[in-house]
């Protein structure tokens, strides 16, 4: 699949200007591919020229290695912004401590949404204050979830 392919290659393209791929969304506009890479700077601060720089990069890529076998698209490249969703392990342990929500594929005491603290993983769960755990596979979104004194920094 395109977005396979393409989530596989940019890391590599992505790292070697400094920067890593937080999440990558492939879904149709119109006749066009949206093709949407959402950056960050592991070591923080991603400017608007950043983003520009890496869509010059990342469309010259796949213009040039044929990715979308000649299929129109609308390249965008973003922040992952203040509630930037957590995919991988790394995710997790960087942003412990932080609040979260997190959605699941299937019900677990009658709910799918669950809010609270980021405490870890462990073992393949996202572990959240109250005492819950959730394997990794079983959740559907698990995003930041500031609360406004956290994004204004007003602590």
């Amino acid at each position: 699949m395109q977005k396979d392919r393409l989530e596989k290659d940019s890391g590599p393209l992505l790292a070697e200007s400094g920067f890593e791929l937080v999440d990558l969304k492939v879904s149709r506009q119109g006749h066009k591919l949206l093709i949407q890479f959402f950056i960050d700077r592991p070591a923080g601060g991603l400017t608007l020229d950043d983003c520009s720089l890496m869509s010059e990069k990342i469309g010259a890529y796949i213009d040039m290695n044929d990715v979308l076998e000649g299929a129109p698209y609308i390249l965008e490249i973003s922040s992952p912004g203040v509630d930037r969703v957590l995919r991988k392990e790394a995710d997790f342990v960087k942003f412990k401590g932080s609040k979260v929500k997190v959605r699941l594929k299937k019900p677990f005491n009658n709910s799918r949404v669950y809010y609270g603290e980021l405490l870890g993983f462990e073992s393949g769960s996202v572990l959240l204050s109250g005492g819950l755990k959730f394997d990794l596979p079983d959740i559907e979104e698990a995003r930041l979830n500031p609360c406004d004194e956290d994004i204004l920094g007003k602590r």
